[in-house]
């Protein structure tokens, strides 16, 4: 299997040279690796070309992590592509072990895995898989086989609605599924979950292969703020509102959808008072009806309305 690697970077060129030489040491060479710089004002662009010989870059006006991930993705011609953040690392046997349960399981199209957090905002022994999962979404998805892994079908899209363990740098996907879905999104590239489109649409249209196993590590900052979880709630939204109203989702999963969106919302409207973003919170209430907030969260809008003013 020839495997493209695409990494989005910007303005972090120290971490970048991490990335590259975790993945120039993997056990499974990857046939191309295409770095797109995403208008990096640091020294990027020297580090990339230590790497000339053997990573393949490009430049590009600013345009958000989405656009950089897809003019990487776009500009290899391997009929496999992987991805990993610039500021991510892969384990030695990270492309291996993707490689094997897809030749194992050559149905699949589609394949991610656990990873480890680390960095100053990880907190010791947190995962990916177990981190954020609600209580028994795990269990309702099925036990791991003797590979350790779980193959699962379209169907699996419904359970992403509640929690998503498909990280950009833990994916490998086949470019005829790539293309199939459209590729990556560019309407989204300066959303915070931006990669959450594709993945949904690869789950929906594909055969996936989830990994249990950790094959990379997942750096993670201080500061993971209510501002910025707000970001990422309210671009959730945006993402699944849009599978409706485009036709990406089943008719007959849009219900679920909206009570996810609604239910979402609510967990943003909280974030948005707790970051005292008064016109966020004014527009999150608008569109869930002041009458449909709890007594509580009634409270908070008009305290917090109240804190504006004076």
């Amino acid at each position: 299997m020839d495997i493209a690697v695409a990494i989005p970077t910007y303005n972090h060129a120290e971490l970048l040279r991490e990335t590259l030489d975790a993945i120039l040491n993997q056990r499974y060479p990857a046939a191309e690796i295409m770095v797109v710089d995403d208008g990096s004002t640091d020294h990027t662009p020297a580090v990339l070309a230590e790497y000339a010989s053997r990573v393949k870059s490009l430049r590009i006006a600013n345009s958000g992590p989405s656009m950089a991930r897809k003019v990487a993705a776009e500009a290899t011609t391997s009929p496999w592509l992987a991805f990993c953040d610039h500021d991510d690392l892969w384990l030695p046997e990270h492309l291996e072990r993707r490689v094997a349960l897809l030749n194992h399981y050559p149905q699949a199209n589609f394949s991610f895995a656990d990873a480890e957090f680390f960095g100053p905002g990880a907190q010791p022994g947190a995962r990916i898989f177990s981190d954020d999962a609600p209580k028994g979404w795990w269990e309702a998805l099925g036990t791991a086989n003797a590979d350790n892994c779980l193959v699962l079908d379209g169907q699996f899209y419904r359970q992403l609605l509640a929690f998503n363990p498909a990280w950009p740098s833990t994916t490998v996907l086949s470019r005829e599924l790539y293309n199939q879905i459209g590729g990556i999104d560019p309407r989204y590239s300066r959303l915070v979950n931006e990669d959450a489109d594709m993945t949904r649409k690869a789950v929906l249209h594909g055969q996936t292969v989830c990994d249990f196993t950790i094959t990379s590590r997942q750096r993670r900052y201080v500061g993971n703020t209510s501002g910025s979880v707000l970001k990422s709630l309210l671009g959730k939204c945006q993402i699944l509102e849009d599978h409706i109203t485009l036709g990406i989702a089943p008719a007959a999963w849009h219900g679920d959808i909206r009570q996810t969106v609604q239910a979402t919302l609510q967990e943003a409207f909280l974030a948005a008072y707790y970051a005292e973003d008064q016109p966020s919170l004014k527009r999150i209430a608008q569109r869930l009806g002041i009458t449909h907030l709890s007594l509580k969260n009634q409270l908070r809008f008009l305290a917090l309305s109240l804190r504006t003013l004076f």
